[in-house]
């Protein structure tokens, strides 16, 4: 054989090869998205969690959620990344941010996640009249819950322009524990009226609904008066969960409970399931109601999960018609069987369905399947979880054929340690791009730190259906890291709690005998805890404090690690220690000046009295009182037997442009009156005070000051 005929043989070998390993690529896993980049338009795009997918146009859109990421979490109020959808152009192409929910309401609401993404057609308008065309819109909602308040808002896309137009559904009070959450949405056509209207459950206020019109901003023209419940019958106890057509009506699940709509003039709604057992406000009860063929006979079933608590062990359970107006509810399968038997461990809780359950069609025989991702804790493999939980840390999803039986698939292959941990699935997306993928997306923040954490991976329907092996997709590349500024430190909290009447010994009780040593534990080093010496009742109801963190970043994730402490739980639940709060705790992030350890002073004997002071600045002039207190005000306070114990500004805009926030100290109350006497008094200050002020006052408004008296417990005594 000749030397060019073997090379020739070679090369065709290695080419050969080449299209194997390309075409085994195409039938593996590929990550699509993976939180924390800036896209083209130098927008970031990250998100803690994938709440939907959904095929719109000929794209794919995602709605994202920021519960516990530090975008979120960290920035004061107006400051936060609010919820985002995500937008695919083609198959291979990066992410675009394609609305920002925070920067596009008009009314300076934030939210935390992108609750209802669905892509809806209207028929009909708001009388009942055929449309010429059908229209299809693109529909975002959203819930933004703030102290003592909520509200609902919806976005519509204009395809033409690409942008996106603002409602305001809903809002009002929260008080009682009302939660604005919207979490699912349907279009319905009334058999009686005609009359097709889109439904979406706000949360526990109950069920809105809207109809086309084609005059409206955005399309939709929604009611004023709720769908359900009637005003009479108040609020629901906790949020309905889904909503879904089957057989001409409409139905929704919320706790244990699903109604039906009555259609008519004056609609009215039925109860069709009853479980009578309480519900978990968070888990939901009943989730993922999804319609399906009823395998027994003619009509349509519902199908959903039944996750009442936290020991929940997600049965799936189906609804049949039986001919006459009644149902027959069957058990199919428990989830925590599904994932116990998959992983060969022991499964405490599980749950499931975080959507509907989502309808493929199978293009081997033509039937439906439907995908139903889940989560789960597990208390053996403890080298599977998710780190710092017991969560699974794969991401699994059951394959639910028409036959009854389930297969248990994962994203990306079987999690092992050194992997990404993924969370559970949440949506699913078939593509609409011609290339037979699945995307899928998703990850469960379930009160742990989740920075970056959403993803989107995609894989052809023979791998995600579980028919062929896929190989393990490749990262995308890292995250952007966190802004150096919050890696800094240290940084100091102070924190101000109002308690109810009566109950004030009740939270220095739980302070003294728990949390101080939680704090503690989980890295909190608490530098003081006082009380007021004086003042009205209310206001000596007030327990203030001061915490030192190793920076800002390491405040969010030891303030999450605490409250998420299984001891610190069990003492939530004593009655004691409830309801002790009048208020939403004051909490502001200081930074010590410049000059603060250069004039501290040793409190050299327990005892006296501690004074805290704000001064709020004019604009432009809290660099010249900080001058001034460097280079005067502290001394003075020295000669006069005031101590200087610390001297902060705060760590966030706009307080960190105007305040100055400083800790005192006094031999006693009475003495503190004689120090601020002479200290007042004396020429040299005086003249320093209006020299320095020739070109206009340091301060806004006087300053407010709080004499403290430190607890039995306080390290500063």
């Amino acid at each position: 054989m000749r030397l060019s005929d073997l090379v020739i043989i070679l090369v065709g070998v290695f080419f050969f090869q080449l299209g194997i390993e390309d075409s085994l690529a195409e039938e593996g896993w590929k990550e699509s998205y993976s939180a924390g980049y800036l896209d083209k338009q130098g927008v970031f795009a990250g998100g803690s969690e994938i709440m939907h997918l959904v095929p719109h146009k000929g794209k794919v859109y995602a709605a994202n959620g920021y519960w516990m990421d530090s975008r979120w979490v960290i920035p004061p109020e107006g400051q936060r990344q609010s919820a985002q959808v995500l937008r695919l152009d083609s198959t291979d192409s990066s992410w675009q941010v394609d609305l920002d929910t925070g920067k596009s309401n008009g009314h300076g609401l934030e939210y935390m996640k992108g609750n209802v993404l669905r892509s809806v057609t209207f028929t009909r308008d708001g009388t009942g009249k055929t449309l010429a065309e059908p229209v299809n819109l693109l529909v975002m909602a959203a819930g933004s819950n703030f102290e003592r308040g909520g509200a609902v808002s919806a976005w519509v896309r204009n395809d033409e322009s690409e942008t996106w137009t603002h409602s305001l559904v809903r809002h009002g009070s929260s008080v009682g524990g009302i939660r604005w959450v919207p979490r699912d949405m349907e279009t319905h056509t009334d058999k009686v009226t005609g009359v097709e209207k889109l439904f979406m459950s706000l949360g526990n206020p109950g069920i809105v609904a809207g109809t086309y019109d084609e005059s409206r901003p955005g399309k939709i023209r929604w009611d004023r008066n709720l769908e359900f419940p009637f005003l009479k019958e108040g609020s629901f106890r906790t949020r309905p969960l889904g909503i879904t057509v089957a057989n001409g009506s409409l139905f929704f699940s919320e706790g244990g409970t699903i109604y039906r709509r009555v259609d008519g003039k004056s609609p009215s709604y039925s109860k069709v399931l009853n479980f009578h057992e309480d519900t978990d406000t968070d888990i939901g009860g009943i989730r993922g109601l999804t319609t399906i063929k009823n395998p027994n006979g003619p009509g349509q079933s519902l199908l959903f999960l039944w996750a009442p608590g936290n020991r929940s062990e997600c049965q799936v359970k189906r609804m049949d018609p039986n001919g006459s107006g009644q149902y027959k509810v069957h058990d199919e399968v428990k989830l925590i069987d599904l994932m116990s038997n998959t992983l060969g461990a022991e499964v405490t809780y599980t749950l499931g369905a975080h959507n509907m359950m989502y309808p493929i069609i199978d293009k081997d025989n033509g039937k439906t399947v439907h995908l139903i991702g889940f989560q789960g804790n597990i208390r053996t493999k403890k080298d599977l979880r998710w780190k710092g939980s017991a969560l699974y840390a794969g991401a699994m999803y059951a394959v639910r054929r028409e036959d009854q039986t389930y297969k248990v698939q994962e994203v990306n292959n079987s999690y092992r340690p050194g992997k990404k941990p993924l969370i559970s699935p949440r949506a699913f997306c078939y593509s609409p791009f011609n290339d037979g993928n699945l995307f899928i997306g998703g990850h469960d923040s379930s009160r742990k730190v989740s920075d970056n954490m959403a993803w989107i991976f995609k894989a052809s329907l023979d791998v995600a259906l579980g028919k062929k092996k896929g190989i393990e997709a490749k990262g995308v590349g890292e995250p952007l890291k966190p802004d150096p500024r919050l890696l800094s430190g240290p940084v100091y909290e102070l924190r101000i709690y109002s308690a109810n009447e009566g109950r004030f010994g009740n939270l220095i009780q739980r302070f003294r005998e728990h949390t101080d040593t939680l704090f503690k534990k989980h890295g909190l080093e608490p530098v003081g805890y006082w009380t007021p010496n004086e003042g009205p009742a209310k206001k000596r109801r007030r327990f203030i404090y001061i915490l030192k963190h190793q920076s800002r970043y390491d405040a969010y994730r030891n303030w999450v690690n605490f409250s998420n402490d299984k001891d610190w739980e069990r003492v939530l639940d004593q009655p004691k220690f409830q309801n002790l709060l009048a208020l939403k705790p004051v909490s502001i992030f200081l930074e010590v000046t410049d000059y603060s350890k250069l004039v501290q002073n040793e409190i050299k004997k327990p005892g006296g009295i501690y004074e805290l002071r704000t001064y709020v600045a004019n604009l432009g002039k809290l660099e010249l009182l900080n001058e001034r207190f460097r280079d005067h005000t502290t001394s003075f306070f020295n000669k006069y037997g005031i101590k200087n114990v610390s001297y902060w500004t705060p760590f966030d805009q706009p307080q960190s442009k105007n305040t100055l926030i400083y800790l005192i100290h006094h031999a006693s109350r009475k003495q503190a009156d004689s120090n601020w006497k002479a200290f007042g008094g004396d020429p040299e200050w005086r003249k320093v005070a209006r020299e320095s002020q020739i070109d206009g006052e340091f301060l806004a408004q006087p300053p407010e000051q709080i004499y403290l008296k430190p607890t039995d417990f306080s390290p500063l005594k």
